[in-house]
């Protein structure tokens, strides 16, 4: 461990307070589910605390857990906490099969990929195929 990874980790933990999700819930069942809408505010939101990149990219550069160990916890709390909030951001029937993913943006992928495969993004995007 250097130095300046104590002293200066090249990445910081990131500390969030009072970051509540103002939104609706995504449940893709719903009938008003509009996964374009909720994927907007989520990605304003994350970037509100700092943590858009951990889900949406360009992707934070994972640090060598030897080479760098205090930015590399960082990074593990950070994507932790970016995690949390899309969590939040679900309605809980959305969990399955998604509350274990290894990282945000592995998140973050299989909730876009499942709400892209059913309701009103899935109609949408078969329409516009059609024309």
């Amino acid at each position: 461990m250097s130095s300046s990874d104590t002293n200066a980790p090249s990445i910081r933990a990131i500390s969030i307070r009072g970051a509540d999700w103002k939104h609706d819930k995504f449940n893709r069942n719903s009938p008003t589910a509009n996964f374009v809408k909720w994927s907007k505010a989520l990605e304003i939101h994350l970037s509100l605390l700092g943590l858009k990149f951990y889900a949406f990219g360009p992707l934070v550069r994972t640090p060598s857990d030897t080479a760098e160990p205090v930015a590399y916890q960082n990074w593990v709390a950070n994507d932790d906490l970016t995690k949390a909030v899309i969590l939040t951001a679900l309605d809980e029937t959305e969990y399955e099969g998604v509350d274990n993913a290894p990282s945000a943006a592995k998140l973050y992928a299989l909730v876009k990929a499942r709400a892209e495969g059913e309701g009103p993004v899935c109609m949408v995007t078969l329409i516009q195929e059609v024309l």
